[in-house]
């Protein structure tokens, strides 16, 4: 299964949410391979540095394009982390996955632009993935409420604003912060 993790705004979480919840699927025992079709190369260089410091990630980073995205994968599932503003190339992975992942944070310019990149995938069926999350506030409930009103499915778990999330880079997370729960959820919803 290829799942996009996508949106048109760049910061919004896509390589880390790549990244978490390709460990949470090796976790659980499925094959994995990400797919890094942003041309900055970061959940690349992430994989690089890990191996580097001795902390080689439990999934295979593969550079990816445009034409290269549409090839076949033996893996269980396949995390495409995309880059910001290139509609090509988004288009692209959201028109090779079986399921989309929109993640945005709970600000107003964030959500626009999640409603933005929802609408260039209908075609697919798409969830919203609120990140970096300030739980119980009244910003994430009027954000989840908005995507309900409109019939957009929201993943249950928010993943919280962490520090631990944000210096994950180059490493193989320990604490998933709720990248676990998102995995599960995709699981029961895909069945």
């Amino acid at each position: 299964m290829k799942i996009a993790i996508t949106q048109t705004k760049g910061g919004c979480g896509k390589t880390t949410t790549a990244a978490f919840l390709a460990v949470a699927a090796s976790r659980m025992g499925y094959s994995v391979e990400v797919w890094d079709a942003d041309p900055q190369g970061s959940l690349s260089d992430w994989g690089i540095t890990a191996h580097e410091d001795g902390d080689q990630l439990p999934f295979d980073v593969l550079a990816v394009n445009k034409a290269t995205m549409k090839r076949k994968s033996s893996a269980d599932y396949v995390f495409i982390d995309t880059p910001p503003g290139n509609a090509d190339l988004i288009q692209a992975a959201i028109d090779t996955a079986d399921v989309v992942i929109v993640p945005t944070q709970a600000s107003p310019l964030d959500v626009q632009r999640a409603w933005t990149t929802l609408e260039v995938c209908d075609h697919r069926p798409a969830a919203v993935l609120i990140v970096s999350a300030d739980l119980n506030t009244n910003l994430l409930r009027d954000t989840r409420q908005a995507f309900a009103e409109s019939d957009v499915f929201v993943f249950r778990t928010a993943v919280p604003k962490r520090q631990d999330i944000r210096r994950s880079f180059g490493s193989t997370p320990d604490n998933l912060h709720g990248y676990d729960d998102v995995f599960t959820e995709l699981l029961e919803a895909m069945s």
